[in-house]
């Protein structure tokens, strides 16, 4: 796993045996100056996550006992570690490592087992924990996160081939 973001390394690699410009740095900047604000988040999420799961589920098995009663054990897996990447993508500041990490691969395997729809409502309940639990700042950073994986549900099974 790289550790520096996507457009970071980019840049970095575009500008290679020259220096950048006052524009190719300022991703670079806006990366250290919210650093901190990311970090934190982070720590919430390694902290709460487990919260956050056990609320998304409970509210789910109401909708769904069929399916927690049979699968329970794998939703709580697949959304602890989503959870677990989404805080590394803030980390990062890089929603293209979360897309690549685990979106694409959780979606195309849900989709294949025709669990789709069922997972879309349990991350909608994880988005509405996140609200409830978490401080605003990081529920603004962890929202789009867990808004590329409902998004990635929600695409028909033959566009989920081409996704990138």
């Amino acid at each position: 796993m790289q550790a520096i973001n996507s457009q970071i390394e980019e840049i970095i690699s575009r500008g290679e045996g020259r220096y950048l410009s006052a524009t190719e740095l300022q991703p670079i900047k806006q990366y250290v100056q919210t650093f901190t604000a990311r970090a934190k988040t982070y720590q919430i999420l390694q902290e709460k996550s487990e919260v956050l799961v056990r609320h998304a589920l409970k509210k789910f098995m109401v909708q769904h006992p069929d399916i927690m009663q049979k699968h329970g054990k794998r939703c709580h897996y697949d959304m602890t570690m989503l959870l677990r990447y989404v805080g590394i993508a803030i980390l990062r500041n890089d929603p293209r490592f979360l897309n690549d990490a685990i979106v694409l691969w959780q979606a195309n395997i849900l989709t294949a087992y025709q669990k789709q729809k069922a997972c879309h409502v349990a991350y909608r309940y994880l988005q509405e924990a996140v609200k409830e639990h978490l401080p605003s700042q990081a529920e603004q950073m962890i929202d789009p996160y867990i808004e590329m994986m409902m998004q990635a549900l929600d695409l028909p099974p033959k566009l989920m081939a081409g996704v990138q």
